[in-house]
């Protein structure tokens, strides 16, 4: 008899940010699903009411929605298993709690575990997986709390199969007793997620290396109810280039930041699939097709993914969301990510490319409407090349769109004011101005035969006019900016460099 097809499910807690480790593990479960025929299910994790946020719950949605991954049952994609919002489901698992507790295996009771910790020592425990959040809200909690007893008879060690890491098991001694239901009948992670997971039918549990601790304690749960096991697989940790573990105080992870760098979504979508991954060969831009052909659970390495930025200094932890956003912007020159985004930069048709820029194209104050889609187009493509995220995109076309107020004094020292700069600026002005062509191929011809009537060096004429028409030491090549930029708006800002610099 075959195996069934797989159900897997992403869940997420809406208490913040959409962290960049849970977009991950969304993806490995879509591509197994995809892989294998199966289902991939979101579900809302929203027990926590103090901290879950409507506003948390739509980031989650748009930004999986961004990255590409659709779901077979969900929010707005209703199924036989709904609702898919834990806090619609309190009363399931109050059900669920009475039966455990007739059966012997859940009491009441109030706990007390003493003395609040100093901050360091909690934190030093929740680093060695020995804290547990909830037992010390229980005990600060004055209403009794439901305790899941989880051995039935003598302490027994808890084993399982993991397949990303094999045998995986627990010591008895390290296995205590744990809350399922808290005083004021809320659910607690451990319990809430095996009763959604059991009832809503998932074989197989995908999910971060960071719930590995937690999974005994789930395992004799679904023992204790009768339910079947699902198969385990825990992703590996994610660590940034200090092989530190992504943190969103210190690093940032949130996935709408590189939505707003001008990271493109499937760029996005192929870096994260190889944190962690890998397809059996040495490709490292996929499409998702061949990615889904690809993917097994047996591909997934142990070892740390390493998500790399090239950060040249450290953000604050309460730095608000903009200046993280040009942090993020920041530190992308030079990485891996910002690499493969511009591969994929490239591989966009131009007019698609100025769709997706437009929004970058307007933050930046940039009047596309006063020009022809044409020369918009043209505009784009000449940058296309060169620009690894559509911010970048942006920034680069300027020159097209706003004359410089200024020329960098660093360009007139190392360009104007060097081997003749300025006198030969003012001669390659005149012979613009006497040129019928204005075409790229024609202005390219009539700037070789100057060079090479001057018997100068091409750089030597083609520098100060490019520091004339971009006030910087870069543009692209100086034919196609003179011919996008037009006769007269050329020949303006050459003037303006020769009267304003002399």
């Amino acid at each position: 008899m075959s195996d069934p097809k797989p159900r897997v499910r992403f869940a997420p807690s809406p208490t913040g940010y959409l962290h960049v480790g849970g977009v991950r593990t969304a993806i490995f479960n879509w591509l197994f699903a995809r892989r294998n025929g199966g289902t991939f299910v979101l579900r809302i994790d929203d027990t926590d009411t103090k901290r879950n946020s409507p506003e948390a719950t739509q980031v989650i949605l748009e930004g999986l929605k961004w990255i590409g991954l659709d779901w077979d049952e969900g929010p707005g994609q209703e199924g036989a298993y709904g609702p898919y919002y834990q806090s619609a489901r309190f009363d399931l698992y109050k059900e669920f709690a009475k039966r455990l507790e007739q059966s012997g295996r859940a009491y009441w009771a109030k706990k007390s575990v003493g003395d609040r910790l100093p901050t360091w020592k909690i934190e030093k425990l929740k680093k060695a997986g020995k804290w547990d959040e909830d037992l010390a809200k229980a005990s600060e909690d004055p209403l009794p709390a439901l305790y899941f007893k989880m051995h039935a008879g003598d302490p027994q060690e808890v084993v399982f199969e993991d397949l990303v890491w094999g045998r995986y098991a627990r010591p008895a001694e390290v296995l205590n007793d744990y809350v399922i239901l808290r005083g004021d009948g809320s659910p607690t992670y451990n319990f809430a997620t095996v009763v959604d997971d059991m009832q809503m039918g998932f074989t197989h549990i995908i999910r971060g290396e960071e719930h590995m601790a937690n999974t005994p304690k789930q395992v004799n749960l679904y023992k204790a109810l009768g339910a079947p096991l699902p198969h385990f697989a825990h992703l590996p940790l994610i660590h940034n280039e200090k092989g530190e573990k992504l943190s969103k105080r210190r690093d940032p992870v949130a996935i709408t930041f590189f939505k707003d760098c001008g990271v493109l979504p499937e760029a996005m979508f192929n870096y994260l699939a190889l944190l962690g991954w890998s397809p059996g060969d040495d490709r490292e831009i996929l499409s998702k097709e061949e990615m889904v052909a690809a993917f097994s659970l047996d591909r997934i390495k142990q070892a740390p993914a390493q998500f790399t930025l090239n950060r040249k200094s450290e953000i604050s932890p309460e730095a608000p969301d903009p200046e993280r956003v040009q942090y993020l912007a920041a530190s992308l020159p030079g990485s891996k990510l910002e690499w493969m985004n511009g591969e994929y930069m490239k591989r966009q048709p131009v007019e698609e490319l100025v769709n997706r820029a437009r929004p970058f194209l307007d933050d930046c104050g940039y009047n596309l409407a006063a020009h022809p889609k044409e020369w918009v187009e043209n505009v784009i493509q000449l940058e296309q090349e060169r620009s690894r995220s559509l911010l970048q995109l942006a920034h680069n076309v300027k020159l097209f769109f706003d004359r410089p107020s200024r020329i960098d004094p660093q360009a007139i020292d190392k360009v104007l004011k060097k081997n003749d700069g300025m006198a030969l600026l003012s001669e390659t002005r005149t012979m613009l101005a006497a040129q019928s062509d204005w075409s790229p191929q024609g202005l390219e011809e009539a700037l070789k035969h100057f060079v090479e009537a001057k018997q100068a060096k091409f750089g030597h004429v083609a520098q100060p006019v490019r520091v004339a028409l971009s006030g910087t030491t870069v543009s692209p090549p100086i034919h196609n900016t003179l011919a996008l930029l037009g006769r007269e708006e050329s020949l303006k800002r050459m003037d303006l460099a020769l009267f304003t610099q002399i």
